[in-house]
């Protein structure tokens, strides 16, 4: 039998359970709510278990956390970002170096994606929330945590929530955070998997990945995931790589070539699973409820944004759910 231990998440000084303010954590496994400073097990069986010695120490949410003999196989582009060198240099040169591929810069990368979503929120929200853009966001893939403290600075939204799958990663990211007094009060790190995120349905105002798409094993579950935790409304914006041909841009001409550059696997491995065409991430997208496609690009490099878009029933109001009934003729 499972025994209980104590949840200590901090989201707010009043210690009651979190607010609406507040990103709601969930159990990977059953999804069912984890609760701050309750006593509880979820409906699954399993306790998460989440102490934490400092304010900065991540709350580990992913499944494999308890495993004991059983590994996963990992393609490279996800083992690579585990180990401690790799994650040690990502801040420090590593993530600098994209510009061989068209990438502008950290601060130039981070100002077109506030402004994708500062063009995809609704002015009458900005208004409610003092002139934030939201309550939540989601960096996924966080990595060092080098735009999550970008988020934090901005003070665009009430909580930033820095989320990686590797601890390597969420230890640098932590450590910088310290270093550069981050306000504690406005960040939470999770170990999580993109492939199912521990949050509640409908939960979180922006979703970004920057330069993320490119290593995850499962694009398509990754980004249904974060389809589903999006509020609608949200927005996700991400960068990646695009495939090689995009030098030469035009991808109606070279989408023959991008086609073999895919099916014939060239220039991955590494720190890549994959390269992209434009086309692609839109029908990606697209399958999983995210529309309003708009993007920047620069030879390789590609920054995208997408909104997730409310349901509308037949009286024509937004609403959150909706029921779907399914008919079959007798």
């Amino acid at each position: 039998m499972t025994s209980s231990r104590r949840i200590i998440i901090g989201f707010s000084s009043s210690g009651d359970d979190a607010s609406s303010s507040f990103v709601k954590l969930t159990c990977p496994i059953c999804t069912r709510r984890v609760l701050e400073k309750k006593n509880k097990d979820v409906c699954c069986g399993k306790t998460w278990t989440i102490e934490r010695k400092n304010a900065y120490e991540y709350i580990d949410l992913e499944i494999s956390r308890n495993a004991n003999s059983f590994r996963e196989a990992k393609l490279s582009g996800t083992s690579l970002f585990e180990t401690p060198i790799v994650s040690n240099a990502y801040e420090r040169g590593w993530r600098d170096s994209f510009a061989w591929a068209g990438f502008p810069g950290k601060e130039k990368e981070f100002d077109v994606a506030m402004r994708f979503v500062k063009e995809n929120t609704n002015q009458r929200q900005q208004q409610n929330q003092k002139q934030q853009l939201g309550e939540v966001v989601l960096d996924v893939s966080c990595g060092s945590g080098l735009f999550a403290r970008k988020f934090v600075d901005s003070k665009a939204f009430a909580r930033v929530v820095a989320s990686d799958f590797s601890e390597n990663m969420l230890i640098e990211a932590s450590q910088f955070a310290r270093e550069e007094n981050i306000d504690a009060t406005a960040i939470t790190f999770v170990r999580a998997d993109v492939g199912r995120l521990p949050f509640e349905t409908g939960s979180v105002d922006v979703v970004h990945a920057g330069a993320a798409l490119h290593c995850w094993p499962s694009p398509t579950q990754a980004v249904a995931e974060i389809s589903r935790v999006l509020k609608p409304g949200g927005t996700f914006v991400a960068s990646t790589f695009l495939d090689p041909s995009a030098n030469l841009n035009n991808d109606d001409l070279t989408k023959p070539f991008s086609d073999f550059f895919r099916d014939a696997k060239i220039g991955t491995g590494g720190a890549f699973n994959r390269f992209w065409t434009e086309q692609e991430l839109k029908d990606l997208c697209q399958m999983v409820g995210l529309e309003d496609f708009k993007r920047e690009r620069e030879r390789q490099y590609i920054l995208f944004a997408v909104k997730k878009n409310s349901v509308r029933c037949e009286d024509d109001d937004e609403v959150e759910e909706c029921d779907i009934v399914l008919s079959m003729d007798d």
